[in-house]
């Protein structure tokens, strides 16, 4: 805020070629391989800070609670196009139903194509393993969370213990890790599953090659042909009473900035 009063604009050259280094994408194919869905939102700035997507060309996802028909449509339309989606989740109940459902069909939506789910944790032993806290649930009716621990692939040693016969029930978030554990965990889960980066098709390299060449050769064309430019520029004569017909222009549309409707004047 103490920068802004005092910061000097300039106005540069009046024109300049805007590129990108990036081959244009829409969807998966030439950006992604694998998507990391995560069960809950909020880790974003972690994931940002450790440039999770970028180092293993991730697609990363999230939804509150149980997957939504959006997420599942979205999923399932891409699936042609990647090899793995790795689902992220708490381990409870919850987690093992989000991870369960996510690739199944629903009443709201039935699935064209077949999803491959990896789950790739929190289960029982990744969380010993890192000594995580665990912390304690009430459970109305344990026979049917058991039940569906059971029918979404959770192991007798993690049945009874998130939902014992007797004693108390348990859980363990995501969050009871540290940002370093989490990100170390995703990794080394990662590696596990072989998610490698991207690298397209030889076409398609020699096609972005070609292009980044036509945008230097572009570049350098433009660069000898600016002073040209400028002095044509300043030969064209401009309307005296430019300033009277920028305000007439304003008071017909004062929505315009004062550029914008010079613009529209001048273009």
């Amino acid at each position: 805020m103490r920068q802004y009063p005092g910061e000097k604009t300039s106005l540069g050259p009046a024109v300049e070629l805007t590129a990108s280094d990036l081959y244009p994408t829409s969807g998966p194919v030439n950006r992604y391989k694998n998507v990391l869905f995560v069960e809950k939102e909020g880790f974003d700035p972690i994931f940002r800070a450790a440039h999770l997507a970028e180092k293993y060309d991730l697609a990363i996802m999230s939804t509150k609670g149980m997957s939504v028909t959006a997420a599942r449509f979205l999923l399932d339309r891409i699936t042609p196009d990647i090899e793995k989606i790795l689902v992220l989740h708490d381990f409870d109940v919850t987690g093992f139903t989000i991870c369960g459902t996510l690739g199944s069909d629903s009443r709201r939506y039935t699935f064209d194509n077949a999803v491959e789910i990896v789950d790739l944790g929190l289960r029982l032993e990744d969380a010993e393993d890192m000594g995580l806290e665990a912390e304690t649930v009430d459970v109305d009716s344990r026979d049917a969370r058991r039940d569906t621990l059971e029918r979404h692939g959770a192991t007798e040693e993690e049945i009874e213990f998130l939902i014992p016969e007797d004693g108390e029930c348990q859980r363990i978030e995501l969050n009871a890790m540290t940002s370093r554990q989490l990100i170390d965990f995703i990794e080394e889960k990662l590696a596990e599953e072989g998610v490698e980066k991207l690298v397209p098709s030889s076409d398609t390299l020699a096609a972005h090659a070609r292009r980044l060449q036509e945008q230097v050769l572009a570049r350098k064309a433009l660069e000898g042909m600016a002073e040209e430019i400028a002095h044509k520029a300043a030969a064209i004569e401009l309307p005296d009473d430019l300033e009277n017909m920028v305000e007439e222009l304003l008071n017909e549309d004062p929505e315009l900035s004062w550029d914008e409707a010079l613009a529209q004047l001048i273009l």
